[in-house]
């Protein structure tokens, strides 16, 4: 065990060495007999599968794991292996079970003490997970926490460098989704990012001046580069930028996968803005206006039409857009449609009971 920490923290990035050394102390403890050095291997080889990106092997050796576990009662390790588990189903994008594994860890976390580093990635998980549900104020306040307690371990090389950058860069990530969500929420009236209050999307004050010196560099560059396109609402920028800098923003997961989201949200800000002003519009002309390909651009707008965002149809012999008013709901019609229904239900009783009375009598 000692000789494969050693080896995990002077090679962190040679991740098959790293299995291959697990399967080998594996063999030997169940050859051995040696229970419990398999079972902290065996979670350690669960993180590196996870690492890896082999997900499915993962979630195999994770579940027969945690049945000896929970016969044992092994506090610690359970802790750490419902973490590891947690991370895994995140990354096979299965928020509810991912969820709670992450609620295990923190119950069996409660039982015990838990040294800072383990204490630091189960608020850095839990961070992950509201920031998937839309929550990114309560996901900032996680990531923080995590940050802080990071950089201080980081400070006394008690935990692998670059853990902290991670989670400053996660908090920017809420900072920026937040902001623009928050943005393109005032402007529902005249449809998503119409008009927005530019006041609301600046990003400002992220990272103090300390923080900034001591963890400068293109990680930070990207997150701030997204930022700035973001309170433009420039697509082109943005694209530009995630050209520019692809091993930063491509790279982690979440920051993937919500950048990903963030494109969405400025495509459609921008397409809304454009043919707000008309009641017909030719979609190439939009698709000029966009600089993107013709088809791209149909796509998304029948994409926006099925999901309510915009109110209208293609025109796809003609090659146009027919957007169509925003009607006032007719109250009356609603009013009486409710008094129809509960007259429905009023007959319906008294038939019932009508029903019920003759098999009495009879």
């Amino acid at each position: 065990r000692a000789v494969l920490e050693i080896v995990c923290s002077l090679a962190p990035n040679q991740l098959d060495m790293q299995q291959q050394i697990c399967n080998n102390i594996i063999a030997w403890t169940e050859k051995e007999k040696r229970t419990f050095l398999r079972q902290r291997v065996q979670a350690k080889l669960a993180s590196v599968l996870f690492l890896q990106k082999k997900f499915g092997e993962a979630v195999t050796l994770v579940d027969g794991l945690l049945v000896e576990l929970k016969k044992l009662d092994d506090k610690q390790l359970l802790v750490e292996t419902h973490l590891v588990e947690s991370k895994i189903h995140h990354g096979l994008r299965n928020v509810p079970k991912s969820k709670a594994a992450l609620t295990a860890s923190r119950t069996c976390a409660n039982a015990i003490y838990v040294a800072p580093g383990l204490q630091s990635s189960i608020d850095s998980m839990s961070g992950v997970l509201h920031c998937e549900e839309g929550d990114y104020n309560t996901a900032h306040s996680y990531f923080l926490e995590a940050f802080e307690q990071l950089d201080q371990l980081e400070g006394d090389g008690k935990v692998v460098e670059g853990s902290a950058l991670s989670c400053l860069k996660y908090m920017m990530l809420c900072k920026i989704l937040d902001s623009l969500t928050k943005a393109l929420k005032l402007s529902a009236k005249g449809g998503v990012g119409a008009k927005s209050d530019k006041s609301e999307v600046e990003i400002s004050g992220m990272i103090s001046s300390r923080q900034g010196v001591k963890y400068a560099g293109k990680e930070i560059e990207a997150m701030s580069a997204i930022a700035g396109a973001a309170s433009r609402r420039s697509l082109k920028e943005y694209e530009s930028v995630t050209e520019s800098f692809p091993h930063e923003l491509q790279d982690d997961l979440l920051i993937k996968h919500h950048l990903a989201f963030l494109h969405e949200q400025l495509l459609e800000s921008n397409l809304i803005r454009i043919i707000e002003p008309y009641s017909c519009v030719e979609i190439e002309h939009v698709a000029k206006l966009m600089e993107m390909p013709l088809p791209l651009v149909e796509k998304k707008l029948s994409q926006m039409i099925l999901d309510g965002k915009l109110n209208g149809i293609l025109d796809q012999g003609k090659g146009q857009l027919i957007i169509y008013e925003e009607g006032e709901k007719d109250l009356a019609m609603e009013k009486g449609l409710q008094v129809i229904e509960n007259m429905d239900n009023v007959v319906t009783s008294l038939f019932s009971r009508s029903h019920a009375l003759r098999t009495t009598m009879a």
